[in-house]
């Protein structure tokens, strides 16, 4: 593919010995840059072992925080498929990049120039396209880019900053000391939630060199990128609506959408939370539709409309196109931005400035050649061996090296290139330069790649004071990209004047309404939580069972009341999907009942499926909990995944990870019950722990029910046991177990937590106080059903004798009833609040 447009090659070569890296500490004459010497000197102060333990610190505290990024099929993720995704962990290197004032300055410049000019770029392609008509830049970069959104162009002019509200752009600082840009980022730039909480952390961690040093801080950057979010709203509301567009928990970066969402006070929201009514997009919520007036979008942008872009998304929105174009909603940046985050792009940039702003690039790319121009492919072919060749179009293309391919390699190359010449560029290779890191063996030089973000505020753009340095993987600057991993570093920018202290301005706050409403939680959310508390008290029921059943493994089944009390705990794990059900009639002292038991935490068990599920919706529900709830269950379940992957066999060792497993619910318990306001989100958390403990203790008082009535005592002592009510039991009644009092603290007493009376009263509490909504279901069955246990239970004459068959069978058939109950309880939750499904009905003759 050719093209008439004149031959664009920017940038010039730069030597590729590691000898000639710029080294960002230290001058060629050996001193430490003045920039660096606070920090050198507390570096000097605390030593080798210092350094080591601060990157223990570092790691330590991104462990607790949940700071991860995911590795997922990003094809099935963006069908909408829940793609297994596996948490890798978050690298922070203990010692900063630090730049100076000066540096900064002309880095700011270059930044805030490319945004206005990316900003135009965009306008003319989107609108009058005069830069194809001039012949300024080829067509085939943008009609043959995957990018260009043919949906949203627009016949209107358009404000400037209206395509691009932020911009991230990656740099590299050459053997000559000049910052290039490497790559230009718009479509959903990631890194600058990372490169936030990078400072709390090293506030923390290296607070005296971060004060000695003077650093310019980063909150006010985000200040202002909220208040340009609320500015740019579709409506005129004096609190609008801000979501910020995620693709969902297997996304790479979803740990990052929600510190950011959490730093802009919006909403996290995934595309089957919205929807489009009339031009415009609402959030579906419990309590009906709530506008969503700008959307911070973080999901690419042809898979943000199935309807009018890629049919095959399922992370977008139907209509969002259509609200969008008819003024319906803000989406941030606009649909179609990622046009200019084509790689072939850099080589146009240059006379594109001089054109469109009368001025040269202030920071330039490195030396590119689109391969759609013969003289630029041929000499991009001619010096292959210090090029990289790229996609023109896509810059997440894995770059080629000339110099790592052998003959044959190279030829295919070639060809490749030759036959379909607009579909490549070929960009210089240039040494990054040196920071100093933490290494294997110490302090180590180390290639760095700094990310520097900007938004647009008050119809400009703002440079963070900061950003994300990268150690790129394989040492190569074109592989910088968060797929590839490495090791990241926090940025400090070194205050100008030190008597100066930088104040970001006070933004506007409109006045607000006071309001306690308890549905606005997006039903997915809801989900989440509900099944959230289910499985959490699944696992807590299943310890607890677990538990019952090693202790008496382990003290040795002596007498016939342990052999009994035995085979009643395999029976009940049998009946809640613990344990096969053939188990519950295989001798209890056996083999077989032996194994099940050390290993019903085998993968694919129930029980590791719970703690996976526990897992997933943690993740899920991040933005719903307060950060002493995150570090806490991100702290729990670390360790109850550490000891499972330690676990030996050994029954002594699986009986401390029970007791940890127990606590992990408790921790849960307590947490959401001081730190969560009593709103829906508190409340299906709570309905799933409240439904799926009752129908444990149903199950547990029907498994020791059929207890043979010679081993009676048994029975009940077992059932205070399994529903951690004995210590109760002792202190009112300080006695033989007798059928009554057992079976009413168990059963029947609302002031038991442990009760199955107690769970009911609690469902009903909830289910009265959650929004009205089509089917929403009442609980009457399990409150019928509970009513049936009380009469019976106070029925029972408190004598040391065991109940009569007609009334154990009719305790049995009400804990069926409730049992099933609870069970279609949950169903109706699902329908009426999550799926929003009407109930099955039968129509026509049986």
């Amino acid at each position: 593919m050719t093209s008439s447009v004149e031959p664009a090659v920017t940038g010039a070569a730069a030597p590729r010995r590691a000898s000639a890296a710029w080294d960002e500490m230290v001058t060629g004459q050996g001193r430490v840059r003045p920039a660096w010497q606070p920090l050198f000197a507390v570096l000097s102060e605390i030593g080798a072992a210092g350094i080591a333990a601060r990157g223990e610190r570092v790691r330590q505290q991104l462990e607790d925080d949940g700071i991860t990024f995911n590795l997922y099929d990003p094809a099935e993720e963006r069908r909408g498929r829940a793609a297994p995704a596996r948490a890798r962990p978050w690298v922070l290197d203990p010692l900063p990049l630090i730049l100076a004032a000066d540096e900064w300055a002309m880095i700011e410049r270059g930044v805030v120039q490319r945004a206005r000019l990316l900003d135009r770029v965009l306008a003319d392609l989107y609108g009058p396209q005069r830069l194809l008509a001039d012949r300024r830049y080829p067509p085939a970069l943008v009609y043959g880019n995957p990018e260009f959104l043919r949906a949203c162009r627009r016949r209107d002019a358009v404000p400037p900053g209206f395509f691009v509200q932020h911009y991230a752009a990656d740099l590299a600082r050459g053997p000559d000391g000049v910052w290039r840009v490497v790559g230009d980022r718009l479509q959903a730039p990631a890194g600058a939630a990372f490169a936030h909480h990078h400072r709390r952390v090293m506030a923390r961690v290296m607070g005296e060199a971060l004060r000695a040093s003077r650093v310019r801080p980063l909150a006010g950057f985000f200040d202002g990128w909220t208040a340009d979010l609320q500015a740019r709203a579709a409506s005129d509301r004096d609190n609008p609506c801000i979501a910020v567009l995620t693709p969902g928990p297997f996304n790479e970066a979803y740990v990052e959408h929600v510190s950011l969402a959490r730093e802009l006070g919006a909403t996290l929201v995934e595309g089957s939370d919205l929807t489009a009514r009339d031009g415009r997009i609402y959030l579906k919520t419990l309590g009906g539709l709530q506008q969503v007036d700008t959307i911070l979008r973080r999901v690419d942008g042809a898979w943000c409309d199935p309807l009018e872009l890629r049919a095959d998304s399922g992370l977008g929105v139907v209509g969002l196109v259509d609200a969008a174009r008819a003024g319906g909603v803000s989406v941030v940046n606009a649909l179609g931005s990622g046009l200019v985050d084509a790689p072939a792009l850099a080589a146009f940039l240059p006379r594109l400035a001089e054109h469109m702003l009368g001025e040269g690039l202030a920071l330039p790319s490195i030396a590119s050649w689109w391969c759609g121009e013969r003289y630029a492919c041929d000499a991009a072919l001619e010096r292959l061996e210090s090029v990289a060749l790229r996609s023109a179009t896509a810059p997440g293309d894995r770059p080629v090296n000339g110099d790592e391919l052998d003959a044959a390699a190279r030829a295919a190359a070639i060809a490749r290139v030759k036959a379909d010449p607009g579909a490549y560029m070929a960009q210089e290779r240039i040494v990054a330069s040196l920071a100093p890191g933490q290494g294997t063996q110490g302090l180590q030089p180390q290639p760095v790649v700094l990310r520097v973000f900007a938004t647009a505020v008050g119809g400009d753009y703002v440079v963070m004071p900061g950003g994300l340095a990268r150690v790129p993987a394989g040492d190569d600057p074109l592989r910088v990209g968060l797929q590839q991993g490495g090791v990241n570093k926090d940025v400090w920018v070194v205050a100008d004047d030190p008597t100066t202290t930088i104040v970001p301005a006070r933004v506007a706050q409109p006045a607000i309404v006071i309001r306690r409403s308890l549905g606005e939680l997006p039903s997915r959310s809801a989900d989440d939580l509900f099944w959230l508390g289910r499985n959490v008290e699944r696992l807590e029921n299943g310890g607890r069972l677990l538990r019952a059943g090693l202790q008496r493994l382990v003290s040795g089944l002596a007498g016939a009341r342990d052999i009994v009390e035995m085979a009643t705990v395999m029976r009940v794990l049998a009946r809640c999907g613990i344990v096969d059900l053939n188990l519950a009639a295989a001798p209890p002292d056996g083999p077989a009942v032996r194994h099940a038991l050390i290993h019903a935490f085998a993968g694919g068990g129930l029980l590791d499926g719970a703690l996976t599920a526990i897992e997933r919706l943690a993740a899920a529900s991040r933005d719903r909990f307060s950060v002493d709830m995150r570090r806490t269950l991100n702290h729990l379940l670390g360790e109850l995944r550490g000891r499972l992957a330690r676990f030996d066999g050994d029954p002594d060792r699986l009986l401390d990870l029970l007791d940890e497993l127990v606590r992990l619910s408790a921790a849960l318990a307590g947490l959401a019950s001081e730190n969560m306001t009593r709103g829906s989100g508190w409340r299906f958390l709570d309905l799933g722990r409240r439904i799926e403990r009752g129908i444990y203790v149903a199950r547990v008082v029907l498994g020791v029910g059929a207890i043979p009535t010679a081993t009676w005592e048994a029975a009940l002592r077992l059932a205070l046991e399994l529903c951690d009510s004995t210590i109760t039991y002792r202190m009112r009644y300080l006695a033989a177990l007798l059928d009554a009092p057992v079976l009413d603290l168990v059963v029947v007493d609302p002031s038991n937590p442990q009760s199955l009376g107690f769970q009911i009263a609690a469902i009903a509490g909830h289910l009265a106080a959650l929004p009205i909504a089509p089917g929403a279901p009442d609980g009457r069955a399990a409150s019928e059903a509970m009513r049936s246990l009380e009469t019976i239970v106070t029925g029972l004459s408190a004598q040391a004798r065991p109940m009569a068959p007609a009334t154990l069978a009719g305790l049995r058939a009400a804990l069926s009833a409730e049992e099933r109950a609870l069970m279609a309880l949950s169903d109706s939750l699902t329908r009426a609040y999550f799926s929003h499904v009407p109930a099955a009905r039968v129509v026509g003759a049986a």
